[in-house]
């Protein structure tokens, strides 16, 4: 079995507009304390992410209640849209972007027949000036929005996903390691 890592690396990741630069800070180490500790300052979009309901819907549930059957399993990498929303329309349950976004008018059509999207991206719906859009079409539906993969290594076909995010009880959403099973 070959193990395709897709997550961003952080510190070092892409970051949305306005969102804080991902830091890691020793507040220990081996020589002066006899074990290393680090401290973590990100936000819980940072790198490769999970948007949970609570991103975009008032009421909604955060990254602790994300369906964990939703994030793991068999997987298209595509990067045409057309095609994805054709095999999500078949049964397709899991599809990831490559090099393209997807509009509100896609969302609709993947609403209630995928259970998660994910994307090179950094958001849904960027390229189409849709965010907010696609986020809540998407996420009303159920849909698990896997963001900020990094998919260099990553050829368009089929795979079986793992990618779980954090149990962060009631956080909008939350930083996941992301591969692909092949």
């Amino acid at each position: 079995m070959k193990i395709t890592d897709i997550s961003a690396k952080i510190p070092g990741c892409r970051v949305y507009p306005g969102d804080p630069v991902p830091k890691i800070a020793a507040i220990s180490d081996i020589a002066a304390d006899g074990c290393a500790l680090s401290m973590l300052s990100l936000c819980s979009h940072s790198g490769t992410h999970v948007d949970a309901p609570a991103h975009f819907l008032a009421g909604g549930y955060g990254a602790d209640r994300i369906p964990l059957e939703n994030c793991i399993g068999e997987c298209t990498v595509t990067s045409d849209v057309k095609t994805a929303v054709e095999i999500a329309e078949r049964g397709a349950k899991r599809i990831i972007f490559k090099g393209t976004d997807i509009t509100a008018d896609d969302a609709r059509r993947l609403a209630g027949n995928i259970l998660l999207v994910g994307t090179d991206g950094l958001s849904f719906g960027e390229m189409s000036g849709e965010q907010e859009a696609v986020h809540k079409i998407l996420l009303s539906a159920g849909t698990v929005l896997l963001e900020g993969l990094s998919l260099g290594e990553a050829k368009c076909g089929e795979y079986v996903l793992v990618a779980l995010p954090l149990r962060l009880a009631g956080c909008d959403g939350s930083p996941v390691r992301a591969v692909l099973l092949s």
